[in-house]
């Protein structure tokens, strides 16, 4: 069986261009493939090469989109969000690597069956078409099962799905005190974006003893039997039973 990959784009390559794409693609996969023109004016200043269910966006849109990406996982304060943005523009850098898309088989009870995407990892936070984000919490051999964080009235059979390469997290830092957030953080009180200070995973371990920082102030909980027998200091866990 033959191994196709595709390019769409509004001008055919050249054979040069040809020989540099198949050189690639043996190198990254592997693999001799034979490639497939097809006539497409969506993607100016470049093209879209489609292997399997790899896709690399090597044209306007998808640099745009990388940038956007990269403007929009900032991390700072005010005071230095906008030296942030200029640097990162002028270190921008288009990356070469694939981005994975998947196809919805089924979707029911705020639940996602997804094949495509043999990559995805526990966890991992995905993206499908409509803008609704999803976390995958099943890994099975050809499909995976993925949790939606919204409404499902907006995804169907054979919607795209792409990876996002990022577990589940949210933003913090002390423009998030008073804000009214989502499960993920994004804020849904109309008040505008929230410049974090750093982005945290959900999963991750707890801190060691000796990191964290002491418990040096008394929090009373006005019952006195508890006050008075196992005093309690804010910061600090304890179990409390009966």
């Amino acid at each position: 069986m033959e191994n196709k990959a595709y390019v769409y784009s509004s001008l055919a390559p050249s054979k040069e261009q040809e020989a540099k794409i198949l050189e690639l693609l043996k190198n990254k996969y592997g693999k001799e493939y034979l490639l497939e023109w097809k006539e497409s004016k969506d993607y100016p200043g470049g093209f879209r090469l489609v292997v399997g269910d790899h896709i690399y966006d090597w044209n306007n849109k998808g640099r745009f989109l990388q940038l956007k990406e990269r403007l929009e996982n900032l991390v700072g304060s005010n005071e230095n969000i906008i030296s942030l943005i200029r640097e990162n523009i002028e270190d921008f850098a288009p990356s070469t690597d694939p981005e994975e898309i998947g196809n919805v088989i089924t979707v029911g009870d705020g639940i996602a069956v997804v094949s495509g995407l043999n990559n995805a990892t526990y966890g991992e936070i995905l993206v499908f078409e409509s803008g609704i984000k999803g976390m995958v919490l099943d890994l099975r051999a050809d499909e995976i099962g993925c949790i939606l964080f919204d409404d499902d009235a907006d995804i169907y059979e054979g919607s795209k799905v792409r990876r996002t390469r990022k577990t589940a997290g949210v933003s913090v830092g002390q423009a998030m005190l008073g804000r009214v957030v989502d499960a993920l953080g994004s804020p849904i009180d109309g008040e505008g974006p929230i410049a974090s200070e750093a982005y945290m995973e959900i999963e991750h371990p707890a801190p060691a003893i000796i990191d964290r920082q002491p418990v040096d102030t008394p929090m009373e909980t006005g019952i006195l039997s508890i006050d008075s027998m196992f005093p309690i200091g804010r910061g600090q866990r304890e179990l409390i039973i009966g």
